[in-house]
């Protein structure tokens, strides 16, 4: 009897776990949109409550601030942004290891997706400073430092010849992300297209560089 007791808690506990789980994954859509909508300072704990259908309480045990709020819809879609480190073992040609580092392989859909995503970070870190030395203190953004290493562990493999990994990852942002986030918005799958074509080639021109 008490063996059966345990095994009613135990099938009891399992719903729960999955419940927790898809509330914060709830929280988040909700949340994402809103801030990519709104912006962070109109976005509010109980509007984001309301979109996923939950409660303020239910928000605040799992985010304690809309601040880690926000940082956590980062961390949700940074593999959009930047897709390092690496697999072990990987032997591609170095344009192709960028393409993929860059996400430029990515279908539409996720290109609207990391369009939104990178909007908001940039839009929101201008106006509030302080939410930017938040994703960088706490590491949910460390880009650029990722891609230090690797070009680091690309020179030590004899792939690449770089004097200066900092000044060369911050070329390879700006040559991407610069075009990423462009000053009209584009509406056309031919934009967009002839845009990531616009990237290779400028990685191209790079790689060219440092040979």
């Amino acid at each position: 009897m008490d063996g059966d007791k345990k095994d009613v808690v135990r099938k009891r506990g399992r719903p729960k776990l999955v419940d927790d789980a898809a509330r914060r994954q709830s929280i988040l859509r909700a949340a994402h949109e809103a801030f990519v909508e709104l912006g962070f300072s109109r976005t509010t704990t109980a509007l984001v409550a309301a979109r996923a259908r939950v409660s303020k309480r239910d928000i605040y045990s799992l985010f304690a601030t809309k601040t880690e709020l926000f940082a956590a819809v980062v961390t949700e879609h940074r593999h959009l942004i930047l897709d390092l480190p690496r697999p072990a073992g990987e032997d591609l040609p170095p344009l192709e290891t960028l393409v993929r580092i860059f996400r430029l392989d990515i279908d539409e859909a996720a290109e609207f997706e990391r369009e939104a995503i990178l909007s908001l970070i940039v839009r929101e870190s201008v106006q509030y400073p302080e939410l930017s030395d938040y994703l960088y203190e706490t590491e949910i953004i460390r880009s650029r430092e990722e891609l230090i290493d690797w070009l680091k562990a690309e020179t030590l493999k004899g792939r690449m010849v770089i004097d200066d990994p900092m000044v060369c990852a911050g070329m390879l942002m700006d040559i991407v992300f610069g075009a990423l986030l462009p000053r009209r918005r584009l509406r056309h799958r031919v934009d967009r297209r002839q845009r990531i074509e616009h990237i290779r080639k400028r990685l191209e021109i790079f790689l060219r560089g440092i040979r």
